[in-house]
């Protein structure tokens, strides 16, 4: 694979300059757009139909023609009336799933392409099940190859196809049989997928701003350029991005979409991204661009995973496997929080341990392989980006768990003050962590308040969930009762070291006193002189 990307990145100096071109024109921004993404076999005409919808070949390495074969990524793009699509092609053979996937993230309409000659094929199935997985709910069937077979073929196959969309996301999808080679189909092609678009509700972009990188290029005399979908929010010339997991700043030089350059661009749409402040080997397929402060890296993930009822085997806890979310893919171990093993069509609640920082935000799907890389296990989806590792999950936290899955959003946005203990996470955070928009906050904010579900901790102005102050008192006491038993001549903990422990644990010296405060207030505790002790607490003599 070598010599095929060094080919490439030879090859996109010239493909991308126009895309940085200073002179290109500005062009009017279409009412809507979307993202399509290709899926099926391999050999199945996914690049041929891409060609005949847009014009474009996306097969640009000369190994790709060669071999007639897709090995990466292609991109292209067609406008009906006041709607732009942006296409994604991704390869279809089984040894280039990993890239398939990075192709899958953020689309909002799938293209499965099936070819009627030969129905249904392996991976027809897998990328069926990862769509399903990643919960694409908005498909076309592009039935392709008509024109190689009779009319009792394609109804047979069309039949098929039905059976195997059944019990997904995609059941239902329209069923388009076309053939690139006539053009016969085509044009009901592309009036099917504008009928899709027209049914998929308009979401105004608003900040934050998120995009996975799928391409890294370095175009002389501009700087490093950069490739991706917009996941979310709206990115604007001369903006300030972090690039994640390692969190260094940048600044956006230049915006570009399909070739034609832009003062900004938003979720929906293809970006290229001309950027200062960072190098190319600090940019890569995997890493995100996202607006300081939204996302915080983590070695661990709180998610609930399903295994694939066709997965051929059972995830096992403490197992390995291939984390492919977003355009990265990393290692991880699967540790579930109940169980020893999860079973083919089984969920459960589980946690993700990599050995690198991830960034990921509440409600972001992920898919699962092997350890090879070799067959999809399952998938799941994010409850929380940054997990806390614990020895055995308790019943507590599998309620906290259930709690971040299928509550309001003032029900996930109480856990994450929860979690934050008595840390007041920025409204980004907030945001990120628990799956709401900016303008939500301030009225959960304030509902939350009025119901006494986030009160000031006695004595000061610093806002925290009533449990957090519980939750402190019993680990204080614990600690307490511990020294006791160790020490039942002395007579407690000196004052200053309790307050000490008050002070790291809160991560917070304004607040050490007024708990110490409190708790003696509440008999939790009792002063003897300069310690503290339990106040059914007796110094003894041994």
């Amino acid at each position: 694979m070598l010599p095929i990307l060094k080919r490439r990145a030879e090859e996109s100096i010239s493909l991308i300059i126009q895309l940085v071109n200073q002179n290109s024109p500005i062009t009017a921004s279409p009412t809507r757009h979307f993202i399509l993404g290709t899926a099926g076999h391999i050999d199945h005409g996914k690049t041929s139909l891409v060609r005949a919808l847009t014009g474009t070949d996306t097969d640009r390495l000369p190994e790709e023609r060669r071999r007639g074969m897709t090995i990466e990524l292609g991109f292209a793009a067609f406008g009906l009336g006041d709607t732009q699509f942006g296409v994604v092609d991704v390869p279809g053979h089984e040894r280039f799933v990993r890239t398939m996937v990075a192709g899958a993230t953020g689309i909002d309409i799938a293209v499965l392409v099936v070819a009627a000659d030969d129905s249904v094929m392996p991976q027809t199935v897998e990328h069926v099940e990862i769509l399903n997985l990643l919960g694409i709910q908005r498909a076309v069937v592009a039935l392709t190859k008509i024109d190689m077979v009779d009319q009792t073929m394609v109804d047979l196959v069309s039949e098929e196809l039905g059976e195997l969309l059944a019990p997904t996301s995609l059941a239902g999808s329209p069923i388009c049989p076309v053939s690139s080679v006539t053009g016969r189909g085509i044009e009901q092609l592309k009036e099917t997928i504008l009928r899709i678009s027209r049914d998929i509700p308009t979401i105004e972009p608003v900040p934050p701003f998120r995009m996975a990188v799928d391409r890294a290029f370095v175009v002389q005399g501009r700087g490093t350029v950069v490739t991706g979908s917009v996941l979310r929010g709206v990115v604007s010339s001369g903006d300030t991005l972090e690039v994640w997991p390692g969190g260094k700043s940048c600044r956006v030089r230049d915006l570009q979409t399909h070739g034609a350059a832009n003062a900004q661009l938003a979720r929906g749409q293809r970006a290229a991204l001309n950027l200062s402040g960072v190098d190319r080997d600090e940019v890569e397929r995997g890493v995100e661009l996202a607006t300081p402060g939204y996302l915080q890296p983590a070695k661990l993930l709180d998610v609930r995973i399903r295994c694939l009822a066709s997965a051929g085997r059972t995830i096992r806890s403490s197992s390995r496997a291939r984390l492919e979310m977003g355009t990265r893919e990393v290692p991880v171990r699967v540790v579930l929080h109940e169980g020893t093993h999860l079973g083919e069509g089984e969920s459960a609640y589980a946690q993700l341990r990599c050995g690198l920082p991830l960034t990921a935000t509440h409600g972001q799907r992920f898919i699962l392989r092997d350890e090879s890389a070799t067959r999809t296990l399952g998938g799941g989806v994010v409850l929380r980006p940054v997990g806390i590792r614990k020895r055995r999950s308790e019943q507590a936290d599998l309620e906290s768990l259930g709690r971040l899955e299928t509550g309001d959003a003032a029900l996930r946005v109480r856990e994450v003050l929860r979690a934050a203990g008595f840390a007041h996470p920025s409204d980004l955070q907030v945001c990120a962590q628990a799956g709401v928009e900016l303008s939500e906050i301030p009225a959960i904010f304030e509902r939350l308040r009025a119901q006494s579900q986030w009160v000031p901790v006695p004595g000061t102005q610093i806002l925290v969930v009533p449990e957090t102050i519980e939750d402190l008192a019993a680990r204080t006491t614990a600690w307490l009762e511990r020294h006791h038993r160790a020490h039942s001549d002395s007579p407690g903990r000196p004052f200053d070291s309790v307050l000490g422990w008050l002070e790291r644990v809160t991560k917070n010296r304004t607040l050490a006193r007024p708990l110490l405060d409190h708790f003696q207030g509440k008999k939790l505790i009792k002063l003897l002189g300069r310690f503290v002790c339990l106040p059914a607490f007796a110094p003894a003599i041994s």
